[in-house]
């Protein structure tokens, strides 16, 4: 059975979950990116890319619900696990704070392009959306944008930065994604693992 895994912030919770539902995956040496665990292979990816891996024919991944949601990507969603959990919110200079329907024409900086234009859509005001890969705080400072729709864990980096959280989005926490045909093909597995998973999710809580 092959994993595909999120380097990043949630690699340690993954390994962890897992290990204790009696799946022992070795974590890459060096910048390997593929490791054989016996019967197991495991992959290393940008979290951003895990459920695609997952629709395109890896068995088994982890990815943040704020991924999977983003990505749309065709995938089975058996089980929430419990770790990985922040929330994605809009944030802007505490100085410039605005009521989100008053936001007409703002550029919002995001790794979540399709969230943010959605949720905006929703309260029905029409923004710019900038499409960043990291250091998202950076674009209200040096002026690039207005706002920005960003993962929020305990709000540091936000007040570190002079950004205010405005509204949150949507809670975010691990989810286990499986393949649509690994799940026909390797049900028995699957299933065990998935039956595992929640044992040990309930444990944990």
């Amino acid at each position: 059975m092959r994993f595909v895994l999120p380097k990043g912030r949630l690699f340690k919770g993954s390994l962890e979950i897992l290990r204790k539902a009696g799946v022992e995956l070795k974590p890459p040496e060096n910048r390997e990116l593929i490791v054989k665990n016996g019967k197991y292979e495991l992959l290393l990816a940008r979290s951003f890319d895990v459920p695609v891996y997952v629709e395109h024919g890896v068995d088994v991944g982890i990815a943040g619900s704020d991924v999977v949601e983003e990505r749309e990507s065709d995938v089975l969603i058996p089980l929430e696990l419990p770790f990985g959990k922040c929330r994605l919110s809009l944030a802007m200079p505490a100085e410039s704070l605005t009521e989100i329907e008053d936001m007409e024409g703002f550029r919002i900086a995001t790794k979540y392009p399709n969230i943010a234009r959605k949720f905006f859509e929703r309260r029905g005001v029409d923004v710019e959306v900038i499409k960043l890969h990291g250091s998202i705080e950076l674009a209200p400072k040096i002026g690039i944008a207005d706002a920005i729709v960003d993962i929020v864990e305990t709000g540091n980096t936000l007040r570190a930065n002079g950004l205010v959280e405005v509204e949150k989005i949507m809670d975010v926490s691990a989810l286990l994604l499986v393949n649509r045909v690994s799940q026909k093909v390797k049900f028995e597995e699957i299933n065990r693992l998935v039956l595992k998973l929640k044992e040990v999710g309930r444990n944990d809580v």
